[in-house]
């Protein structure tokens, strides 16, 4: 773990599932757990990649649980009990490889942890077919439609009836709190899964909420941490407390721009994209700068220890964060000058063109080349986003998403190690 400036930065892995296709030849690319599928099929190439992620320089390793969810358990055969099983089960690995790493360095778990297990759970979207990470179009209750319907711009404003005195709002709202509500109780049930046995969550370090897509989205994983941690088995270990939670973790929510700074959903285009959250101004266009204002904002959920960004192309990262953040004066906490919130970032690698197809669940090249021209490496610009942006955050986690392997891995901790 290093320090910079007095905060904290430490390196996280790479792309699990990307490293299990790529590095070991996993076919798990069109199967409904994606990196979850060799848990019970393949476990030890999990601690394996894991351990090469560790050996490679990560202080953190994300479970294999991107994609796990009582859908997708549902969708692969499995029973809601035997996919809670699952899912701890893949922190049992984490921890596993943790050890393993521990053991090798000659470190004594018992005295110290240098390694840390952040739990991955990924948006209500990796559940929908074909999967809507990226795009966030998400059927009724989860939202207006399903990706089948994206041909047409109707929202709940558009397409909702009136109340009976001709005010079609009034019914927007409530239809939208209702999908807010019904995202929130499928990340519920996710936490839970994990936190019904002590032993699992006493494991974990970290909850890493993943590419989330949308503004309504954001809200419900907000709304799903306040209950969570409002559930009474959240008291620390005492004396007479084995076998209950050790109290709250560290967690927190990262987004997802896939097409950059213009992404769609983020942009004040949003009106015009199913994906417009509302609630907060039925009158106006959100903007970017209202992302943080909500993350930070205790009314609507319970206010993570993180934010970041992960599953979007490097090249778009600063101008990114500056548009969430332009605006500190309307962001609790932030008018002193630094984000009272650890940034994440943790960008796609390959080449600057590739982007992801959703059908097919492969990367493809689109040939587009770098807009600035620039021959830089993709570690060399992890490390300007970060020599950027680290006096405005609390602490730096930075590592890597999909197609970051290992040795990029490597290369990345010793560019930091170098630059910073």
């Amino acid at each position: 773990m290093k320090t910079i400036n007095g905060s904290k930065l430490i390196i996280l892995d790479g792309g699990l599932g990307s490293t299990l296709e790529e590095t070991y030849k996993q076919d798990i690319s069109l199967t409904p757990l994606w990196s979850a599928k060799p848990i019970q099929e393949n476990p030890e190439l999990i601690v394996d990649a894991h351990l090469a992620f560790l050996r490679a320089g990560a202080e953190i390793i994300l479970t294999s649980t991107y994609q796990c969810s009582r859908e997708t358990f549902e969708q692969a055969g499995y029973t809601p009990e035997e996919g809670i099983q699952i899912m701890q089960k893949s922190v049992k690995l984490a921890d596993d490889a943790r050890k393993a790493y521990l053991a090798e360095e000659g470190v004594q778990t018992t005295k110290t942890k240098e390694v840390f297990v952040a739990l991955s759970l990924g948006p209500f979207g990796s559940s929908v077919k074909p999967p809507q990470d990226f795009d966030g179009f998400y059927p009724p209750p989860f939202g207006p439609k399903g990706p089948s319907e994206v041909g047409s711009t109707r929202l709940f404003s558009s397409s909702s009836p009136s109340d009976g005195d001709g005010n079609s709002d009034v019914v927007v709202e409530e239809e939208e709190k209702k999908a807010i509500e019904a995202l929130a109780q499928f990340h519920l049930w996710r936490l839970r899964a994990v936190a019904s046995n002590p032993e699992t969550w006493n494991a974990i370090d970290y909850i890493a909420f993943e590419t989330i897509p949308h503004l309504r989205e954001l809200r419900a994983v907000k709304i799903a941490m306040a209950k969570f941690e409002s559930d009474d088995h959240h008291t620390k270990l005492g004396s007479e407390g084995v076998g209950r939670l050790k109290g709250l973790k560290g967690w927190w929510i990262s987004l997802v721009f896939p097409e950059g700074e213009g992404s769609v959903q983020w942009g004040p285009e949003e009106r015009e994209h199913q994906t417009r959250s509302l609630g907060l101004d039925l009158t106006n266009d959100p903007s970017q700068s209202e992302i943080l204002s909500v993350v930070l904002d205790d009314e609507v959920g319970a206010v993570p220890t993180g934010f970041g960004l992960n599953c979007t192309k490097i090249d778009g990262y600063l101008s990114i964060l500056s548009s969430i953040v332009s605006e500190p004066k309307f962001v609790p906490g932030v008018e002193k000058g630094v984000i009272p919130l650890t940034l994440i970032v943790y960008p796609n690698g390959g080449r600057s063109g590739d982007t992801f197809d959703d059908l097919t669940r492969q990367w493809v090249n689109d040939g587009r080349p770098r807009l600035d021209g620039r021959n830089v490496t993709w570690e060399e610009e992890v490390v300007e986003v970060i020599q950027k942006c680290r006096d405005e955050w609390k602490d730096v986690i930075v590592g890597g998403c999909c197609l970051v392997d290992p040795p990029q891995i490597k290369e990345l901790k010793e560019k930091v190690n170098k630059t910073l």
